[in-house]
């Protein structure tokens, strides 16, 4: 949707150019593309995507920009010389002009190319406050009104502000609003002019990839498109068909990495290697969630405790196996064993679930679909532990539900990739 910004729109024009600037670096080298070629540009448009080299809703271009975008294509220059895919002039010549395109490219959007979207807030309510703080974080917006007061001075104001600013958004609040028949007729005309108007309940999905569930209904639950992780068989089975390959797959990978974290575990502390416990998944049914033992063995001594960012029960290289995330690779078996899935909401405790339950709408819901190894909240909430973090994670994992599908999978995958490698995992 176009509520996705401007900005953002060039990423995906950023990627279709990169491979454009490939395919013009091939004949100026006079390669034809070729299966190999091919790969290559796959690999590296995977390789820009996890370093965020298409990320162009910054509001400033910074110099670490540029060294990522010269040390990721120096890394394929290498790996593909080291290959004898391309000789080293070849590779100086084919990932020198993509540098040069992507640095120019990003500099020309983020320095300002493209204007600000103006937005315009009508009336008030819980969400408000939220989405008017991350207007004003957002490099790609600009909040140019805030209008409140009854229903007869808003109508005015409304016409006032589209007539004089301008605005490209506007964000209804209200509830009844849209009674006036000229104010509605005002109105389209300026949408078929290019405004766009939103309910606060579609632009808040839209804007923060999560849902307002504080504020939904049943009714909404069931009015609304979406939620095909339900009813799509197809969707369901090639879901489970990529955990069985990814699993075997990653499994196979890391087995040496597996071994050691076993080793270290037993030498570093007294107690079992694994960490094994009962946690809640599908139609809320028990499993044993398998994870290598990060904590002490007296962790729970005085009873469940939510873990915290700087919990002083994790051991040394606990600390590394959470920040790495090798400490949820034994979870493997469990996907193996079709408890959990790659993606998914986050497996809970029936001790916390019972309490959460109680205290926030909705919470069960995740319980309908498989827990994941990581999630859409693990990839964009920052570590929480406590009810509103927890009400908070739950916006986006009934957003990932709702919107689920095999990219969307794939979109988590590479984005907890990033996580992992630039050291911002749990």
């Amino acid at each position: 949707m176009a509520v996705s910004g401007v900005r953002r729109n060039f990423s995906y024009l950023f990627g279709f150019l990169t491979v454009a600037v490939y395919f013009i670096g091939l004949f100026l080298i006079n390669r034809g593309l070729g299966f190999r070629n091919a790969i290559i540009i796959v690999t590296a448009l995977i390789a820009y995507y996890i370093a965020n080299v298409y990320n162009v809703t910054a509001s400033r271009y910074r110099l670490r920009d540029m060294a990522t975008v010269i040390v990721i294509n120096f890394m394929l220059m290498f790996i593909t010389t080291f290959a004898k895919i391309f000789s080293l002039n070849e590779g100086i010549i084919l990932f020198g002009t993509i540098s040069i395109f992507q640095i120019v490219f990003r500099y020309v959007v983020i320095m300002g190319i493209v204007e600000k979207q103006k937005i315009v807030f009508i009336g008030e309510n819980d969400y408000t406050d939220d989405l008017k703080k991350s207007i004003e974080n957002d490099g790609q917006y600009k909040l140019i009104g805030f209008l409140k007061g009854n229903t007869e001075d808003l109508e005015k104001a409304i016409l006032k502000i589209c007539e004089v600013k301008k605005p490209n958004i506007i964000v209804d609040f209200t509830e009844n609003l849209l009674v006036d028949p000229k104010l509605v007729d005002r109105l389209l005309q300026y949408k078929l002019g290019g405004l766009q108007y939103y309910n606060y309940l579609e632009f808040y999905e839209t804007y923060e990839n999560k849902l307002p569930i504080s504020h939904l209904s049943p009714k909404w639950f069931l009015e609304n498109a979406g939620f095909e992780i339900y009813h799509n068989n197809f969707n369901l089975k090639a879901k489970r068909l990529l955990d069985l390959f990814f699993a075997l797959l990653i499994g196979i990978c890391v087995a040496p990495i597996m071994l050691t974290a076993a080793i270290i575990v037993k030498l570093e502390s007294r107690g079992p290697i694994f960490f094994i416990q009962e946690r809640i998944g599908e139609g809320n049914k028990k499993f044993n969630i398998v994870k290598f033992r990060s904590m002490t063995t007296d962790a729970e001594k005085d009873g469940p405790k939510w873990a915290t960012k700087n919990d002083n029960r994790v051991t040394r290289f606990g600390k590394i196996m959470r920040k790495t995330r090798i400490d949820e690779l034994p979870q493997l078996w469990n996907v193996l064993r079709g408890e959990m899935s790659f993606v998914g909401p986050r497996p809970e405790r029936e001790f916390f679930i019972q309490q959460l339950e109680k205290e926030i709408p909705y919470y069960n819901l995740r319980h309908t679909v498989k827990p994941g190894l990581t999630g859409w909240a693990q990839v964009l909430y920052p570590y929480g532990a406590s009810v509103e973090d927890a009400y908070r994670k739950l916006q986006y994992d009934l957003y990932y539900i709702k919107h689920h599908d095999i990219l969307f999978d794939m979109k988590v995958l590479l984005k907890t990739i990033t996580i992992v490698i630039f050291g911002k995992g749990r």
